[in-house]
């Protein structure tokens, strides 16, 4: 069994560490292109595939623990593959199980972009919840702005809001909100503003979360914002095999 170990270990490092070296150096040159969609690989699969040093890295289940086995709704077309949103499977997952166990009744969205977590959310959360989701005017934008939950059952649960987030006026929904998700341009100005508008939307107890954290890019506007709120609010962590981080139960 060993030798078989063995072998199966040095067969894979052949195959690896040629690519590795290729993609690292001739590749940059040859393709460009290529090498950095490479690279972009490598840090996705460290971003998924191992934990956060700095915020901590736990499992949704340990920072909300239910009393029964959940049952989560993936409700969609996810089978067709498209750039941007919230598409990976645990992320959904982690998503709608906070759903199921928080029991949101009145939940904003900062970024519908096509709706898919919108959706998401009002098929995990109560029927007799609500759902406000924000995004730029139509004109604004090249895509199809809630398609995902247009002329669905779930939309009459669902208000779409038009605006940018940077000065829409969000106080008529101040302290109501169970769950605040942030999810818009990733700039850090604009995950700094939409930051300080999910404290002011979130009630006290209620659940902040921000998507595309990437503990790998120090340097994205969502990972430099969320660790200097995490210097603030230590219980803000990031969950395991997501590139998403929550403020649970705010004060």
């Amino acid at each position: 069994m060993k030798i078989n170990a063995c072998c199966y270990l040095l067969k894979t490092w052949l195959t690896v560490i040629p690519r590795i070296i290729y993609r690292s150096s001739i590749s940059l040159i040859t393709n460009p292109k290529e090498s950095q969609c490479f690279i972009h690989q490598v840090l996705n699969a460290q971003d998924l595939e191992s934990d956060d040093l700095m915020l901590g890295s736990h499992d949704i289940s340990e920072l909300l623990p239910a009393s029964n086995v959940i049952d989560i709704q993936i409700v969609g077309p996810y089978y067709n593959r498209r750039s941007g949103g919230t598409g990976l499977l645990m992320e959904l997952a982690n998503l709608a199980y906070i759903m199921q166990a928080l029991k949101p009744q009145f939940i904003f969205e900062i970024g519908t972009f096509v709706g898919r977590t919108t959706r998401l959310f009002a098929n995990n959360a109560p029927p007799t919840s609500r759902i406000f989701t924000l995004d730029l005017p139509p004109e604004l934008v090249q895509h199809k702005i809630g398609e995902a939950f247009q002329g669905t059952p779930e939309s009459k649960r669902i208000t779409q809001l038009k605006g940018d987030s940077q000065v829409f006026d969000f106080s008529p929904f101040y302290g109501k909100c169970d769950f605040v998700w942030v999810d818009a341009c990733h700039d850090y100005k604009w995950v700094q503003k939409d930051s300080e508008i999910a404290f002011k939307l979130c009630r006290t107890g209620g659940w902040i979360a921000w998507h595309d954290y990437r503990k790998t890019a120090w340097w994205s506007g969502v990972t430099r914002c969320v660790r200097e709120l995490h210097k603030i609010y230590p219980k803000l962590v990031h969950l395991r095999g997501t590139t998403i981080a929550v403020l649970p139960g705010k004060k």
